[in-house]
């Protein structure tokens, strides 16, 4: 199939916001609390900052994979909302996804990336392993683990 990893546009929002809120639905429905989707009812604005950024994987006019990047100080970005549709795995998107998000983050000059996620989300966790992310603390909530990765981009 033909896609383009491209940046977020705001005719994106409806499509982008139900892909993620579908995911986190069907398959993480227990970890739904620990995550506020309210960066999803305004992701030009939450996404917008110089070095900010939202990409999405546009296949045929359907958005199959997210990734963002929010910076989280001068020398570290956070990498959130990495979903790729279930119809969609093992395409190598979510590979793409995670390649331009440290990509980007070089450009802007981050020292470090942090990624976090729960333990049931072992493909995006093994995923940014892959690429280098080393886990650097777990935190135990309400019966499941919050687990923070971190890439050191400092070459």
């Amino acid at each position: 199939m033909e896609h383009i990893l491209r940046k977020f546009k705001k005719d994106d929002a409806a499509r982008v916001k139900e892909l993620i809120l579908g995911i986190l639905t069907a398959e993480y429905p227990f970890d739904k609390s620990a995550y506020s989707d309210s960066d999803l009812e305004k992701i030009s604005q939450t996404y917008g900052g110089e070095k900010d950024a939202f990409f999405v994987i546009d296949e045929n006019a359907q958005i199959a994979g997210t990734v963002g990047i929010k910076m989280d100080s001068d020398e570290s970005a956070l990498l959130r909302r990495l979903f790729v549709d279930v119809k969609r795995r093992r395409r190598g998107y979510g590979s793409e996804l995670v390649s331009k998000a440290i990509s980007f983050c070089r450009e802007k000059g981050y020292k470090k990336i942090c990624f976090r996620c729960t333990d049931r989300m072992s493909d995006a966790m093994n995923l940014c392993k892959k690429n280098g992310f080393k886990e650097i603390d777990t935190l135990s909530v309400s019966g499941f683990s919050i687990h923070t990765l971190e890439l050191s981009l400092n070459k």
